[in-house]
C-alpha cells in the first residue's frame, strides 16, 4: 500500500523559492507528486508568495487555481478545529501546526512532511518526516 501525503506550507516555499537549490529540488519532487494540503496550506503559502517571494497577484491566482486542479484539499470543519484542540493538549504543538496535524488526519494521510514540525514524531496514525533530514 503506497502512502497518502499530505504537505506542509513550508515544502511548497521551498519549492518555489531560491535560496536552497539541494531544498528546493527535493521540495519540487514531493509537491509534483499527489498530495493532499488544506486551505491553511493554500492561504499560508499565498501570504508568503506576496511577502517573501514579490510574486505578483496573477502568479498567486495560477498558485491557487493550479491546487484546485492538483491536490486533494480539506477545508476546514467543526471536527478539525476540535481534533487541533486535543493534539495541542496531547502533543504541546503550537496552533496552526496543530491544525495542519488535524487535517492531516482527516485527510487519512499516512505522512507528513514538514520541516516545523518534530522528525520522525507520530501523532495518531501519521509519521511527521522533514524532507530534509532524509
Amino acid at each position: 500500500m503506497k502512502d497518502k501525503i499530505f504537505c506542509d506550507s513550508n515544502i511548497f516555499l521551498y519549492a518555489f523559492g531560491d535560496a536552497d537549490e539541494e531544498k528546493k529540488n527535493i521540495a519540487s519532487n514531493i509537491i509534483t507528486n499527489n498530495c493532499t494540503i488544506s486551505t491553511q496550506v493554500i492561504n499560508e503559502v499565498s501570504n508568503n508568495m506576496v511577502k517573501k517571494l514579490k510574486f505578483d497577484e496573477y502568479q498567486i491566482k495560477r498558485f491557487i487555481i493550479s491546487c484546485y486542479k492538483k491536490y486533494e484539499i480539506i477545508n476546514f470543519e467543526k471536527n478539525i478545529f476540535l481534533s487541533a484542540s486535543d493534539i495541542r493538549n496531547n502533543y504541546n504543538i503550537s496552533y496552526y501546526d496543530s491544525l495542519i496535524v488535524a487535517s492531516a488526519l482527516s485527510s487519512n494521510a499516512t505522512i507528513l512532511y514538514s520541516e516545523d514540525m518534530q522528525h520522525n514524531q507520530k501523532i495518531e496514525n501519521i509519521i511527521i518526516v522533514n524532507p530534509f533530514k532524509i
